[in-house]
């Protein structure tokens, strides 16, 4: 007994375009991998999941339409039945965007028209050309109403502020090198400035620790910066031996 098929179910409803994705480059792996509404990239097997992006990519119509392959309602969905006919037309190979020479819709009509030439000597459009112009007005419109997705801003490491040591001697102090006395560090803003250097004893020391690095001034009592100079201590009476209570 045959039996005939009157009506073709698959393929055959209204098609349901995905909304255009938002994609960026790992730095770890160098995939393209959708961003989350955080901005950060989403899990997807590299040490660092969820790190920042490198840089956020364009929603070419080859990435939608990669994006459209992968959805398993081809017998219902004419976007996705064609869009597995370009990313997957055989079940051996799975290919990605970058594999393609082509990005626009206007690049993959002219690489179709291309193969068909070389493979029958045909020019004209068939019915892949006319799934794909369909594609092109969704994408279109799409792309018309799309918005970025904003990358997670990258934020700069608190600055440590330096750890001051400020020491007095009225003696003055030694160079590092043990070769002389030190002169007074404002001498290189006086020299800028026009003005007489300073000759007074550079009795006062300020040391700043940086965490990677130290930075030295000697200064006089005179020209010691405010933010180094100590709190003037309070008065201390200070009793000898033996003396009465």
């Amino acid at each position: 007994m045959t039996a005939e098929l009157t009506t073709w179910p698959a393929h055959t409803t209204t098609p349901t375009p995905v909304p255009l994705p938002h994609l960026a480059l790992c730095g770890d792996c160098d995939d393209e991998i959708r961003i989350r509404t955080d901005g950060r990239l989403y899990a997807h097997g590299c040490p660092d999941d969820g790190r920042l992006p490198v840089v956020a990519l364009k929603p070419t119509f080859a990435r939608w339409l990669w994006t459209q392959s992968k959805r398993r309602d081809d017998f219902t969905n004419r976007l996705t039945l064609f869009a597995g006919r370009i990313f997957r037309p055989c079940t051996r190979t799975v290919r990605t965007p970058r594999d393609m020479p082509w990005s626009s819709a206007e690049e993959l009509h002219g690489h179709l028209h291309l193969m068909r030439l070389a493979r029958s000597g045909d020019t004209g459009c068939d019915s892949t050309c006319r799934a794909l112009a369909e594609a092109g007005e969704h994408y279109d419109r799409l792309l018309a109403a799309y918005t970025p997705r904003p990358l997670a801003p990258v934020r700069k490491p608190a600055r440590r502020k330096p750890v001051v040591h400020v020491r007095h001697d009225p003696t003055g102090w030694v160079l590092p090198d043990f070769t002389d006395l030190a002169d007074c560090t404002s001498n290189h803003f006086r020299q800028q400035d026009g003005r007489p250097p300073c000759t007074e004893t550079a009795v006062w020391r300020v040391v700043e620790d940086h965490g990677m690095h130290l930075t030295i001034g000697f200064y006089c009592d005179a020209d010691l910066p405010a933010e180094h100079r100590p709190a003037a201590p309070a008065s201390v009476h200070h009793h000898r031996q033996g003396d009465a209570a």
